[in-house]
């Protein structure tokens, strides 16, 4: 009996085997059973909306996600202090510019340049921005695409095409209102719209509104105005370039510009200018792609309908073609300590690689890295007003965003410009002694690496 009980067992055995080698067989389709993967991002929407498809790749793979989420400072003060103990604890991390330095340079994080070859990855599909900002010096990549993103100005179309208003500004500056291209036409044009209109001695419309608070915003707001003047941060030889003209005229012109803007952005928090501008107080504003498409929302916005969309103003004597934006979002990293590299590509190949997960993943949190996604008939039946702004998007991440500096150093680098920014703008130093205190202090940062 037992001898018939075993040759049964070991015909059964062998049935399954047959049935598991087959095509499409289990094994094959769940090649990382058991396997969990450790994912450590920022605390957002964008991160919330992809827990939704965390079965659907355990279920075909049989590898578990696990994700937690942090503010963008926790974030990095959990990663750094994991990583330096070596506990292998995430496998894959958020990739921003702001952590990319210490990451690569302390052999954090894997290039994955091998990997795209290995796993066949296309990568004509993804904008050529989620590529660049993955990168830190030279031409290896080190996170997978997962959101790009840079500014794009909105303004009042309203204001602009009203008969009056184009009458009265022709006469005050000599040529017709119209949006504006240069950084000359911008100030005027931020100068005309700054005003009292309801006649009761208060301005209850400004020109423009950015927030500028602390050392992430007053950065993020005066960095792209040095970009768009020519100027630079440093040289290749990480000698500071502060004292550079074009500077000097880029904090004079942000200067110039405060004067028709609310004076509470320099303590504004991010978004707070789309409040004001959601609300009609402003003429004009900029901000990252989920801006621009909830700005012409009905649901959201008063104004939707009345939004035009265009590229930020260039300087005309920078001898650049375009003015320059901040290349905004990030990628994703494979930690060097990860046990499971391979299983934690093939989830950023399996949820970032696929174009109809991309589209549904765009339509439920904004993020995208692929054009492809932009010209979906589900995105455009849902943003019909996007017909605008799409190309006007597409051409500042391909012409306009920069990467900012991602050496370890940044933060301290960061501390610096928005503290001579700040200083200006309160009048506690003027543009010159602004620039030159700065310019001694980066060096002095930059000393070691000279």
């Amino acid at each position: 009996m037992r001898k018939n009980s075993k040759i049964t067992t070991i015909l059964v055995m062998i049935l399954l085997l047959f049935i598991l080698s087959g095509n499409g067989s289990i094994l094959a389709e769940r090649p990382y059973e058991g396997v969990e993967i450790s994912i450590g991002l920022l605390d957002r929407s964008i991160s919330d909306a992809l827990r939704p498809y965390f079965g659907e790749f355990e279920e075909e793979t049989g590898a578990s996600i696990y994700m937690e989420q942090h503010a963008f400072d926790s974030l990095h003060d959990k990663m750094m202090l994991e990583f330096a103990a070596g506990t292998g604890y995430f496998d894959i991390v958020y990739n921003s510019p702001g952590y990319m330095g210490t990451l690569i340079e302390n052999d954090y994080i894997l290039p994955l340049d091998d990997y795209f070859e290995e796993y066949d990855i296309d990568q004509d599909q993804f904008l050529s921005a989620a590529f660049e900002i993955n990168r830190h010096v030279g031409d290896e990549t080190w996170g997978f695409p997962y959101l790009s993103d840079t500014t794009v100005m909105f303004y009042r179309e309203d204001l602009f095409n009203d008969p009056e208003y184009q009458e009265e500004f022709e006469e005050e500056y000599g040529y017709e209102l119209d949006v504006p291209e240069t950084t000359d036409e911008f100030l005027d044009a931020a100068e005309f719209f700054t005003r009292d209109t309801t006649g009761d001695g208060d301005i209850d419309l400004y020109g423009f509104g950015y927030p500028q608070i602390g050392v992430a915003y007053g950065n993020l707001y005066i960095m792209p105005w040095i970009w768009t003047f020519g100027g630079e941060y440093y040289d290749d030889e990480f000698n500071s370039t502060l004292d550079q003209p074009e500077v000097l005229e880029a904090v004079e012109f942000a200067k110039e510009l405060q004067q028709y803007q609310p004076a509470g952005v320099l303590g504004w928090e991010y978004g707070e200018h789309f409040t004001r501008f959601v609300e009609g107080d402003l003429a004009m504003s900029a901000g990252w792609f989920h801006m621009g498409l909830e700005v012409n929302d009905p649901d959201i916005s008063d104004v939707a309908g009345d939004v035009g969309y265009t590229t930020m103003p260039y300087a005309p004597d920078s001898g650049l073609e375009t003015g320059k934006t901040v290349l905004g979002g990030g990628g994703l990293a494979i930690a060097a300590d990860s046990e499971n590299p391979d299983a934690a590509f093939e989830y950023l190949k399996w949820m970032f690689g696929d174009q109809d997960r991309a589209v549904e993943w765009f339509l439920e949190a904004g993020g995208f890295t692929m054009p492809a996604v932009l010209e979906d008939p589900a995105v455009k039946e849902t943003y019909p007003w996007a017909t605008d702004f799409f190309p006007v998007a597409n051409f500042a991440l391909d012409n306009m965003a920069k990467q900012r500096p991602t050496l370890p150093e940044a933060h301290s680098i960061f501390e610096v410009t928005s503290e001579m920014w700040h200083n200006v703008a309160m009048g506690a130093q003027t543009p010159e002694e602004a620039v030159r205190t700065a310019h001694q202090r980066l060096n002095d940062i930059l000393e070691p690496r000279q």
